[in-house]
Parts: C-alpha cells; structure tokens; sequence
C-alpha cells in the first residue's frame, strides 16, 4: 500500500527552492500595494461547511469542490473561492456600520480542475474586496489597484478588459429564455466562439434581430468608439444603463491616467449568478487565459444576511509568474554573502561572527567543522561572497 509514497496526487504541485523564493518576493510586493492603498489584510479558514459555498452566487462552485465530512457527520469542503468566505466573515463580523470596508487576502483555494498550464487543483490567489460602496469610483479604484499588482510585479504587455454584465442581461430581458440556453449562450460569448454561438441560436429558433444582437457582441471591443456602437444595437433602457456605468468607470480610470492598460469588451461574461455590473480580466500575450479577474458583485452578502455592494478582484498568482517568466522577467534567488566554518576551538568565537552578521542582515551558512578544503568547494557551490573558517580562534579569509 506504498505505491503512491513518492507520487502527488493530481492537480498539486511541490514549490522547489528558487521558485518559493519568487513567489514569497512578488507576495511580499503585492502585500504592500494593497496595504499601501489603504486595505486591511484577513485570513479565512482553509475548509467551512458546505452550506457556504453550495447556494446563491457560489452555486457554480459546486462540482468542483473538494468536499468531506466531520466527525458529526457535516458536510465541509476546502474554500474553492476567498470572495465568497471573505463575504461570509464581513457580513457576520464587520458590518456594524456602513462605513466601506477594504480588504485584502494572499491565501490557497481548491477546487478539482482539469490539469492544464495554470491551473491546478491547489492554487494561490492575491485580491481585494471593496465591500458598502456602489459608486463608480469603488469600481474604478479597484481596477486601479490592478493595474498596480501587475506593474508592482514586474509585468509589461498586459491589457485591463473591461465590461458589463448588465447589458448582456439587458439583452436577453425581453426573450423567456430557459435558464440552461442562456447559460450556453453566454459561454460562448465570452469564449468569443461565433460558430457555436450561432449553431446555438439557430437551434434555439431565437428571432433574427435578437440572434444579431448577441453575436455582435463578440465584436464589441476595442477602445472609447464601442460605447456608441453598443448603444447603436438597443434602446433597451437597462442596455444603455449598463454602457453609461462602463464609460463612467472608463473615464475615471482615464483621468487616472490608465487608458493604456485599459480596453473594453461588451463580451466579457463572466458568471451571471455572481457578477451584477461591471466585470474586468487582465490579459497578457502569449497567455491562453486572464491572470486576473473581478468586478462587482453587489448580491453575495445578502446570502449570509447583510446587503451591501460589494467589488473586487483576485489574481492568480501562478499564472502570473507564467506570464513574468514568458516575458523573460523571472529570476533571482538568495545571495549568501558569507560561508563560515570552525575547528572545535573555534566554536565560540565562529558562532558570535555569524550571529552578529545575521544581525546585521546578512545571509550567514554556517558549516561547524567543515574542513578547510572543503570550504572553497561549498563558496563555490552556494554562489558566496566570500568563504571564512576560524582555525585556533582566528578568522582566515579564503
């Protein structure tokens, strides 16, 4: 029964050393622009009951997490999603009053996925969640701070999608619809998959005006001239609601002076159950998927009894440093500055050398006993800045 002794169970993955070191280096960045826009850190726990996550906006999580039981029997499951916990601790712990809460997580979620370049079962996720604030300028500041994580992180080439949930609900509002063809319908939207999508409404029987509508969404993309051509397809009031909040939020992002990560795309459809306006996604070439996602969910804390509008956004972190190394922008790893060695004399005096130089900073191997001869094989090794052995209590430099 030791067959899978040596082996990982599939959709996890060891962390070697130099690639830990980068990951620590860019959470440690990312921690302090969060911070340093005025978000507060918190931790939920790695597994709740089942109940959190299996009804309202999470039910779309359900298949893919990882569920079990606890000694009485409960059903529990691993966080597959930190919104949707964090969402649950604001509404039952921090909403004593209706100040906007800002807050920031770098944690582990779960969920079975299948195995792909990015993606794993196991995987770390850095966000914020703008909780009590429904004002454009909530949407705007948390792409703004985006765009901060990924140029924080060393990241070049990258486009902010921005889009609208709203008016893709606004065009379907008229039409009664069964829950499981609008489902497919906005998969291949925001897939950008013009043949299925029009197989899928020929099929459906869906009327030819209404069929044109939704596939030239798939080319409502680009730069300040899609408003117009959004407005152009609809008179829709809720249509053209949603085209005024995204150019809203576009202009305030512009007067931040972001226009050049910023894109738009009526096409984004992210999931309808969970997402109410606005919606983003970083993207970055020679990536097959975004590296970020977000937008606002104004609907999810009610689930756990307290409403409040609510935005944010979560970046993957693995897929980030995907895209950093295929930009030729990964690399680095610790510098030992000193390697020191002692005979059994020296021990004392070595230890106290060693001791204040960590003090000091500095990064110290520390080899008690090491001979002489091995000492400039392991400088070597170990890349030091300089190799010392303290023989009968002095200190010889090699």
């Amino acid at each position: 029964m030791t067959r899978n002794k040596k082996q990982l169970p599939a959709g996890v993955e060891d962390i070697l050393p130099q690639e830990c070191y980068l990951k620590r280096n860019i959470e440690s960045d990312l921690r302090r622009t969060f911070a340093g826009a005025g978000y507060d850190e918190v931790s939920t726990p790695s597994y709740e009951y089942y109940d959190v996550f299996s009804s309202g906006a999470g039910s779309y999580l359900q298949e893919k997490m990882i569920k079990f039981f606890d000694a009485n029997g409960a059903i529990l499951a691993l966080r597959p999603d930190l919104t949707i916990p964090i969402a649950r601790m604001a509404a039952s712990k921090l909403m004593d009053d209706s100040s906007p809460k800002r807050l920031f997580y770098l944690e582990n979620s779960y969920r079975f996925e299948e195995p792909a370049v990015g993606r794993s079962s196991e995987f770390f996720q850095a966000g914020i969640e703008l909780i009590g604030d429904a004002g454009i300028g909530a949407d705007a500041e948390v792409v703004a701070v985006a765009v901060e994580a990924l140029l924080v992180s060393g990241l070049s080439d990258f486009k902010i999608e921005l889009g609208q949930v709203g008016f893709f609900k606004g065009l379907i509002a008229d039409y009664d619809l069964p829950d499981e063809l609008i489902e497919k319908i906005r998969h291949q939207i925001d897939c950008k998959n013009e043949y299925e999508l029009t197989l899928l409404l020929d099929e459906a029987g869906v009327d030819s005006a209404f069929k044109d509508n939704l596939v030239a969404l798939l080319q409502l993309f680009g730069g300040a001239d899609i408003f117009d051509k959004a407005k152009a397809l609809t008179d829709n009031p809720a249509c053209i609601a949603a085209a005024d909040n995204l150019l809203a939020v576009y202009r305030l992002l512009c007067d931040f002076g972001l226009s050049e990560y910023i894109t738009i795309d009526f096409g984004i459809l992210q999931d309808l159950s969970y997402y109410t306006g606005m919606v983003f996604r970083g993207i970055t070439e020679k990536m097959g998927f975004p590296i970020l996602t977000g937008g606002r969910y104004d609907n999810l804390l009610a689930d756990f009894g307290k409403e409040a509008p609510s935005t944010g956004f979560a970046l993957y972190l693995k897929r980030l440093m995907i895209a950093l190394e295929r930009q030729g922008k990964l690399s680095g790893f610790y510098t030992t500055d000193y390697v020191v060695s002692c005979d059994s004399l020296s021990a004392a005096a070595a230890y106290a050398f060693v001791k204040a130089e960590r003090g000091a900073g500095k990064r110290v191997l520390f080899c008690a006993g090491l001979e002489k001869s091995a000492l400039e094989t392991l400088k070597n090794a170990k890349q030091a800045k300089k190799a010392i052995c303290f023989l009968e209590n002095k200190k010889v430099e090699y």
